[in-house]
């Protein structure tokens, strides 16, 4: 995964303003590799340590942390469940800014988790409250959050459910682009 990030840099010689933009985008990974004080290269080491030494670790520390993934994906859903039943409660701005962040937040991290399908859901999510006034739209608000529910319940189930999540996807995501396009005009 990410060897294949630095593969592309480490075949050529030859630098171009473009890799070196690549260079400079390259994520920070120096919060997931902790290295003892003791095993600590230099700051010189450092910059000469292979990428494919760097990609090597950065995927032992994912891999390490990947047992936790479902844990944190639960964890997730029900704050997404919890800002949605309060919306539905007392819709107001303040609830609906508390489900948009919780959808938000599932969008960025569902695909490292392994569950794109749900990361598509609340990017639609995402779309569909912040082009909303509380209290409208629930029925699709709530569709969302179900979906989501259900892609995560189904997720260990194989391949079948999770065509069943794409299709789930793109009819939902279609919903949210004719209520949304509709408003703007």
């Amino acid at each position: 995964m990410l060897q294949n990030l630095f593969s592309g840099r480490s075949k050529s010689k030859k630098t171009t303003s473009k890799q070196v933009q690549t260079v400079s985008t390259l994520p920070d990974i120096s919060r997931v590799i902790r290295m003892s004080p003791a095993a600590a290269a230099p700051a010189d080491e450092e910059v000469s340590a292979s990428p494919v030494a760097i990609a090597d670790k950065a995927e032992a520390a994912v891999e390490s942390l990947s047992n936790q993934f479902e844990e944190w994906m639960h964890a997730d859903l029900a704050k997404l469940r919890a800002a949605w039943a309060e919306a539905k409660e007392q819709a107001t701005p303040e609830t609906y800014r508390q489900l948009f962040t919780a959808a938000h937040n599932i969008r960025g991290v569902a695909g490292s988790y392994g569950y794109p399908a749900i990361s598509r859901l609340c990017g639609s999510l995402c779309t569909l409250v912040s082009s909303s006034l509380p209290g409208e739209r629930a029925a699709l608000i709530n569709l969302h959050v179900e979906a989501c529910r259900a892609a995560h319940n189904s997720m260990a189930q194989g391949s079948g459910p999770q065509s069943v999540a794409n299709a789930v996807c793109d009819a939902l995501e279609s919903q949210v682009s004719s209520t949304t396009t509709s408003i703007k005009l």
